[in-house]
């Protein structure tokens, strides 16, 4: 067990919460019968519950996913940028149809 399980709740000692304070991942509470209830946030603990939480792991990975995300759309926008400028420079210039051509060749089309 991870030292973030142990803060979500164990069998050994369940989260207390209410409506507003569910946590995010796997965690155990009892019920108000008195019996111990387990909340799954993961596979993992779906399919067995003693298993080992994934839920961190998979809120990692989803923190790294959506920052690369992000560091693609900042590349993107700046290549959008460049590429705008690019493509004024070239209609700007005298040499316009050249420069064009040129750039056909070079890509094969």
């Amino acid at each position: 067990m991870t030292a973030t399980q142990v803060a979500l709740g164990d069998r050994e000692a369940p989260t207390t919460t209410t409506p507003g304070t569910v946590p995010a991942g796997c965690y155990w509470w009892t019920d108000p019968d008195g019996a111990l209830c387990l909340l799954p946030g993961c596979m993992a603990r779906i399919q067995d519950p003693d298993a080992e939480c994934m839920c961190d792991k998979l809120a990692a990975r989803l923190v790294r996913m959506e920052r690369r995300l992000q560091e693609m759309r900042e590349r993107e926008r700046y290549a959008n940028t460049w590429w705008a400028a690019l493509r004024e420079a070239v209609e700007a210039h005298p040499d316009r149809a050249e420069i064009v051509a040129d750039a056909h060749r070079r890509a094969g089309r």
